[in-house]
């Protein structure tokens, strides 16, 4: 009976311990993912209540040079990505103008199509293009 004790505390010190270095492989992948990510942005990193000034320079050169990617991926995708809050306020009114238009039109038609249905007419033939 011993011996099977045994084995049992064997078998659940060799569980935890794959668990725990599962954990650590998993902390480790993760730590190594955010030193990346922190590589080029010591702020990150910071400790101090206010940043440094070197912090804040390079948070301030990473911001431009990151708006200037963006804004000539825009360029090079024909779209140009808003820059400014009221450019974002601006594009997002129009986005929602445009979801109101559309709703608009496919109630229009469905109005119609039951009116048509109605009184029994059919829809003129679509033009041909």
């Amino acid at each position: 009976m011993a011996l099977n004790l045994n084995q049992w505390v064997n078998y659940a010190k060799t569980r935890l311990d794959s668990a725990i270095g599962r954990g650590n492989e998993e902390l480790d992948r993760l730590e190594a993912g955010r030193a990346a990510e922190s590589a080029d942005k010591p702020w990150l990193t910071s400790d101090g209540e206010a940043p440094t000034l070197d912090e804040a320079r390079a948070r301030i050169e990473w911001e431009t040079k990151h708006q200037a990617d963006v804004a000539s991926s825009g360029r090079a995708s024909g779209t140009t990505a808003p820059t400014g809050p009221d450019e974002v306020r601006a594009a997002a009114e129009a986005e929602q103008a445009r979801l109101e238009l559309d709703q608009r039109q496919k109630a229009a038609a469905e109005r119609l199509s039951q009116i048509r249905e109605e009184l029994g007419v059919e829809a003129p033939p679509a033009p041909e293009s």
